[in-house]
């Protein structure tokens, strides 16, 4: 969930880290994302498992979560407490991005697609 001014709330499970707080820890009630109250969030995505969110003016996308099948995209299958930013992907401005239950995908402002983890 984001507000005005714009800030990421999650609750629920915290299993593996998929809430972003920095810890594995349940939350009951909205909680910020420390993590990501500096840079502008221009969009939120949420897998079955794993968060995304790209940041702006860059276009950078951060991953945080399970990461089972590499699907947060950070060359590895570990998870990740507190979003992170996708470094292959740093070169490019990315306009949107959906998460599944075991993988990732993302757009770029040139019309490119890129997709990560579990390959069915």
């Amino acid at each position: 969930v984001t507000l005005n001014p714009m800030q990421v709330y999650t609750w629920g499970l915290g299993l593996s880290g998929r809430l972003g707080h920095g810890d594995e820890a349940d939350c009951n009630l909205p909680t910020p994302v420390d993590a990501l109250s500096g840079p502008h969030v221009s969009s939120v995505a949420c897998g079955g498992h794993h968060s995304a969110a790209i940041v702006e003016p860059s276009g950078h996308l951060m991953t945080w979560g399970g990461g089972a099948f590499g699907k947060l995209g950070h060359g590895n299958r570990l998870a990740q407490t507190s979003p992170k930013l996708v470094a292959v992907l740093q070169a490019k401005k990315l306009v949107a991005v959906s998460l599944g239950p075991h993988h990732s995908a993302a757009l770029t402002q040139k019309g490119e697609v890129y997709t990560w983890g579990q390959s069915g």
